[in-house]
Order: structure tokens, then sequence, then C-alpha cells
């Protein structure tokens, strides 16, 4: 008998995305469903996303968006994070969650390590161990991912961040682990020349590759495989009520409130491209400052690229207007 598992990520505060996904899991009728992190923030339903989560009994695990919610106010928060002009966002975020909402995100691991005793063990994390924003990013090496993942003693590991669906196989060298421990029976098992199975499952709130769907994947256990090949991929796409989405950061004032970044976050949703790394991309190559003038340096970003005008043409809510967001900067 085979093991099926659903596997979310990057949620990001969009509820119709999650509702459409949830129908489509309930079809598919997993064993067991898993979010890789980031279930809060950009999209204006983080509450409704996490209270529909903590109704399930799924396994989730911290992202970085949680970790940026939970340092908020303490001595762990970034000094920059102070700076409205550039997290208005979060800071609405850390005003709009209730206690129960924070108590629950304050209580999730940040890294899951399952081991079913016919099926090849999965380590589930939203970036890294350890570094919930270090990505396996398309762009990235096969040395620099191996890098990334020279302690991890799993053969196939699930991590998201990035938003883009797709798997590697990245090959690994063996070596014995250190002999120090205070329990020698559960010494991490010797690493095993072959290579990783990498998964990403794509994001179900903010996709970044071009698609304005959904995404999710299923992974099928194969019982007996050999490491590194014992799951099979399933990338899936579900069509979601956008409008319904777009709709909300006008209706909850996130779009007029939430500054640059939410409107970034708003032109994600239109066009399923990277718009938030794009911009400040163009701004490094312009040598702006994107942290003491990031609406300005947005301003200027919307009067050179147009990008906004774009992004007007493809709102299927026709609710955003650029010039009318251009001259309030």
């Amino acid at each position: 008998m085979g093991m099926k598992l659903a596997v979310l990520a990057d949620i990001h505060g969009n509820l119709p995305a999650l509702e459409a996904v949830v129908e489509d899991i309930q079809r598919v009728r997993p064993d067991y469903v898993v979010v890789a992190g980031d279930l809060i923030n950009a999209v204006p339903f983080s509450v409704e996303v996490v209270e529909l989560i903590m109704a399930t009994d799924w396994l989730v695990v911290r992202g970085n968006h949680e970790f940026y919610y939970l340092d908020f106010g303490t001595d762990r928060m970034h000094p920059d994070v102070s700076d409205p002009s550039r997290w208005n966002a979060l800071h609405m975020l850390h005003a709009a969650l209730p206690d129960h909402i924070g108590n629950y995100l304050a209580t999730l691991p940040d890294d899951l390590n399952l081991m079913w005793p016919r099926f090849e063990p999965l380590r589930v994390v939203h970036g890294m161990p350890g570094d919930p924003r270090a990505g396996v990013f398309t762009t990235a090496s096969d040395a620099d991912v191996a890098q990334l993942l020279e302690a991890v003693p799993q053969h196939t590991v699930i991590t998201a961040h990035t938003h883009i669906q797709g798997e590697r196989w990245i090959a690994r060298e063996s070596h014995v682990p250190s002999p120090v421990s205070p329990n020698p029976p559960f010494r991490p098992r010797e690493l095993r020349a072959e290579q990783w199975h990498v998964i990403n499952p794509g994001s179900v709130g903010l996709p970044l590759n071009g698609s304005v769907d959904a995404h999710y994947t299923i992974l099928h256990g194969v019982a007996g495989a050999p490491e590194s090949e014992g799951w099979q991929v399933d990338f899936r796409t579900v069509p979601y009520d956008r409008e319904r989405a777009l709709h909300a950061f006008h209706d909850r004032n996130d779009l007029a409130e939430g500054g640059s970044i939410a409107e970034l976050f708003y032109w994600e949703v239109v066009t399923g491209l990277p718009e938030v790394t794009t911009f400040f991309r163009w701004a490094r190559e312009h040598g702006l400052d994107t942290d003491l003038h990031l609406s300005r340096t947005f301003s200027q970003y919307k009067r050179t690229t147009r990008s906004d005008e774009r992004v007007e043409a493809q709102d299927p809510s026709r609710r955003y207007k650029a010039g009318q967001f251009r001259a309030s900067d």
C-alpha cells in the first residue's frame, strides 16, 4: 500500500487560493497534509488562513514570515523593521493578528523529520535547516545547493520559500558523522554517496513563475524504493477566485495603508511574477536607496518602467488605477 502526502507552502494570507486547494485536496484524499511555512502576510486574509489551518490536523512548520511577525517588537527584531516606510505591511499585520493566532504560530516547529517504517524519510523545512530564508533558487548551481544541504542526512528534502514549483537531484558525497554523541545508538547515520531529491511544492498564494493559479504538490510514496527515489511528485495547479483576493486589498485598506510593499504584493497576485524581487533588483542596479527612501524609489520605478500600467492592464478586478497610486506617492 502506498503513501500519499499533500504538500503546501507559501500561502501568504491568500484565503481564496487556500480554499481552492483544500477542495482539490479533498478530491485527492491524501494520508497527510504538510505545510512548509509562510502562512501569513501579503494577501489580507492572514487571520482566516491560520484559523482554517488550526482547525485541521495538518503538519505545519514556520517560515520566515512567521519569524517576521514573532520577532516584531522584541530584541530579536532587526532595527530596519521599525521603519514603516518599508515594513508598514508587517506593522499592519502585527496589529491585526489576535493573540490566539500569535500563540499558535509561536508553538510551530521550524523543521520536521517525517519517518514512516516503510517509506523513505522526509525532511521538511521552509528554506534550509536553521535558516528559513536560504531557498534553493532555480539559478543556484548544484554545488551551491549541495553546500546548503551538506549536513542534511535525509535524501529527500521538501523546501519552499522561492515560490517556484520544481524538483532537483543533487549529487552528494559520503562522510562519517562526528563520533561525539551523548547517546551513541542515536548518533546520526553515515551520509552515503548518492543524491538528494529536493522538492519545492510551489506557492499556494503567490506563485512567481508567471502562473496566476494556486500551486501545491502531491507526493506518492513508493515502499522499498531506493533512497532519493522513494517519492514520486505530482505538481498540481488549481485556479481560484483572484478577484476576491484583490478586492480585499482595497476593502481592508491594505493597498491604501500598507505602503509600497503591499502594492507590490498586489502586483504579484495580478501577474504571478516576482514583482518584489524585480523592483529591488532594479533599485540596486540604479544605485537607489530602498532602506531610507523606499516610497520615493518605488515612485521613480513606476515612472521609469511604467510597470504599474502593465499591472493595471492585467488586473482582473479592474480596481487598480496606476495613475491614482502614482499621484499619491
